[in-house]
Formats: C-alpha cells, sequence, structure tokens
C-alpha cells in the first residue's frame, strides 16, 4: 500500500524501542479491513503438494520492526485462517520477532508453531502427517521504498524462496516443497507478509533447523546457500547478489522424534516421491495455466456432488464456506473485482497428491451478487506427472 498516511502510521508503529500498544495493532488492522474492502486485492497462494532440499552469514539482527509489525496471529487472521491466528496466539506458539538484512531487504521472523488441525485450510498431506508447522515472514526494502503491491506489474519480479532447512539434510532434497508445504502471500503498506505452512520439523529439533531465505529464485538456489558434505552445515553465501539469510529456529529439542523423523525422510526419498527443481517449475506452471482457464470461462475439473453451497456472511462482512473437513473465510473482494461475475482465479487452493489427485476450492459469482463455493476434483488430464 502507499498511502501516505498509513506510511506515517507505520512509522509511528516503528519509533524505536516502542511496542505498540494492542489497541494501536487493532486500530491499524481495522482500517487495513475497511481499505482491503474499498480496493480488492489479489493474495498470492501457492499451495505446493509437491515431493522433490555456516559459515553462518554475519548479519545485523536486531529487534527492528519486530515489535512495529503484525504479529504472526495477526497475519494469519487477516489472511482469513481465525483458527491458525488463535493457534499462534497460544501458549504452545513460539513468538521469535527478529529481523535480519540481506541484499536489498530486511526480513522478520515472527513466529511459528506446530500441531494437527491449527488451519481452517487443511493439506491433504494431513491425512498422513497431521502435524504441520506455520511460521510468517515479512520483508521490507532497506532503502525505505514499499515492496510492490501485488497488483503492480513489479510484483514478483524479485522473487522469494523461503523455507525451513534441516542441517543434515540436503536442502534441494528436503524443503518447503518436498515436505507439502506452500505459502499464502500479501502485500500491506509496502510490507511483505508470507505465511508458509508444511509438515512439522520439530521432529528435526536435535538436528537443527534453519529457515532459510533468498531472494532471486522462489526456489532453493545453490548460488545463495552451500552444503556442506561432511558436516551438513549450511550456509549463506556471502558472495551471492542477491538475499541470502539463515534464521536458527529455537525448537524445543525434547520434541525431536528420531524414529519419526527417520520413518519420514524414508517417506520422502521413496521413488514415487522424488522430484528434481524442473517439477518444480511446472508446478508453477500447473497453476498458472490453471488460472487462465477459469478467467477464459473453461472448467478445470469435475465439482464433487452436494459440495455446491451458497456462502454465508459473518457480522464483519466475510463470507464463509464449509464443506466436509474443509472451511474457507475470507473477504468478497479478496475474491471479485467490483462488477465481476463468473468464477474467480484469485484464490485457488488446491490440496493433494496423494495418487496424483488434486482437489481446489472456486468461488463463483451470478448476475444477483449470489457468492458460491464448490469443491473441483482436477481432471486427470489437466495434472502433469509429479
Amino acid at each position: 500500500m502507499k498511502d501516505a498516511d498509513w506510511e506515517r502510521m507505520l512509522s509511528q508503529a516503528l519509533a524505536p524501542a516502542a511496542e505498540p500498544e494492542e489497541e494501536l495493532n487493532q486500530s491499524i488492522i481495522r482500517q487495513l479491513q475497511e481499505r482491503g474492502r474499498s480496493k480488492p486485492k489479489a493474495k498470492k497462494r501457492l499451495s505446493a503438494g509437491l515431493l522433490a532440499a555456516v559459515l553462518l552469514l554475519v548479519l545485523s539482527v536486531s529487534a527492528y520492526a519486530a515489535t512495529r509489525l503484525f504479529s504472526a496471529g495477526q497475519v494469519a487472521e487477516m489472511f482469513g485462517d481465525r483458527l491458525l491466528a488463535d493457534a499462534f496466539e497460544s501458549k504452545d506458539a513460539v513468538r521469535i520477532e527478529r529481523s535480519m538484512a540481506s541484499g536489498d531487504y530486511h526480513f522478520t521472523l515472527h513466529g511459528l508453531v506446530t500441531g494437527a488441525g491449527l488451519s481452517e485450510f487443511k493439506h491433504l498431506s494431513e491425512d498422513l502427517y497431521p502435524d504441520r508447522t506455520y511460521a510468517v515472514v515479512s520483508i521490507t526494502r532497506q532503502d525505505g521504498k514499499p515492496m510492490p503491491d501485488t497488483d503492480d506489474p513489479e510484483y514478483g519480479k524479485d522473487p522469494f524462496f523461503i523455507s525451513p532447512l534441516v542441517k543434515g539434510l540436503k536442502p534441494w532434497e528436503a524443503n518447503i516443497f518436498s515436505m507439502n508445504g506452500g505459502y499464502s502471500e500479501d502485500v500491506l503498506d509496502g510490507v511483505m507478509y508470507r505465511l508458509i505452512s508444511l509438515d512439522e520439523v520439530e521432529m528435526f529439533a536435535d538436528r537443527g533447523v534453519y529457515l532459510a531465505i533468498s531472494s532471486g529464485s522462489a526456489f532453493y538456489s545453490s548460488e545463495a546457500f552451500r552444503y556442506d558434505e561432511k558436516t551438513g552445515e549450511i550456509h549463506a553465501r556471502e558472495d551471492y547478489p542477491g538475499a541470502s539469510l539463515l534464521f536458527e529456529l529455537p525448537l524445543d529439542a525434547a520434541k525431536a522424534d528420531r524414529d519419526k523423523a527417520d520413518a519420514y525422510l524414508d517417506s520422502l526419498s521413496s521413488p514415487s516421491s522424488s522430484h528434481d527443481s524442473g517439477t518444480e517449475e511446472e508446478w508453477i506452471k500447473w497453476m498458472q495455466e490453471l488460472r487462465a482457464k477459469i478467467r477464459d470461462g473453461e472448467t478445470i475439473g469435475q465439482t464433487v456432488p452436494g459440495s455446491v453451497k451458497e456462502m454465508t456472511y459473518d457480522d464483519s462482512g466475510k463470507i464463509a464456506y464449509a464443506f466436509g473437513e474443509r472451511s474457507v473465510t475470507m473477504s468478497p473482494e479478496d475474491l471479485f473485482e467490483e462488477g465481476q461475475i463468473g468464477f474467480s482465479d484469485r484464490r485457488l487452493p488446491i490440496s493433494g497428491g496423494i495418487d496424483n489427485t488434486y482437489e481446489a476450492v472456486l468461488f463463483h459469482r451470478d448476475e444477483n451478487g449470489v457468492i458460491t463455493g464448490r469443491i473441483v476434483i482436477l481432471g486427470e488430464g489437466s495434472i502433469p506427472e509429479f
């Protein structure tokens, strides 16, 4: 967002050593929500059901922005996941609020939480691995310029890879994409927020787990990081021209489970789950093609019988859809432009991967303004061989 008023408001919240009052945070959220309703935003969501990987760069670590930006729980709420927002505020969550600078950016890791059934957006991998880890990262520019909004042509031109990496595991083999991960992303007042989720990482707590961030690619890059085959250490490369850094995650080693972790790694290394970086790019291409088909009015899959339901509205004006174990709550402006009729391609949550079956939640608005949600099983012919 580019409004000067908002910049001033955040500047006030960013005052040194001034931890914002909760009232201020709530005030900002309310005004952002009001702004969101008046200006539809296209949240970017990548759901990767893919299976596929110190000289720790000395970076400035400070409390910068940690107390000046939205908390993990507030970000989850803005993405319409009230259940996850509560999880981030629970005693089991780890509030981190640490920042590092690298390349042109300033990154803040706000917090993480791990557990089963924490999100309103269930991933199909939860049938096999119920526990998932969620984390929130925000990104700002060091020169003070705002991050490009999601409807700005510059948005996404400098992509980011954000993923946990485990010491001793090859990072190109064990990362967010191979661990049934995905993310939601949005830009608010010049600050990019990314909410990631993947199979739990706490089981690796005794080995050491990093949150790796790099710019220049949405995928793991050996140009940004170096893996030491002998020690299992992962290093951010100081000579990398873009951003490259590692946050060490403060996981409780008592929650490590070596047997569970070994069994999980065996599943990743099975022939049916092996992937290379090429398939990750294929996945992105597939998602883009699906969105293009929706915009062109094409059918992308078979509707699950009984799943077509009219959305209901809550007191805040948000719409809600629920079918089976899946439920979604969000603002209608997040789905449709003003006056838009037909299917929305803005939000396309996809889950699956088991037996190469994927399903998506689609939203439709008719000429009377009635919004319905439905679940479709994506056509076999449209699914690449991941």
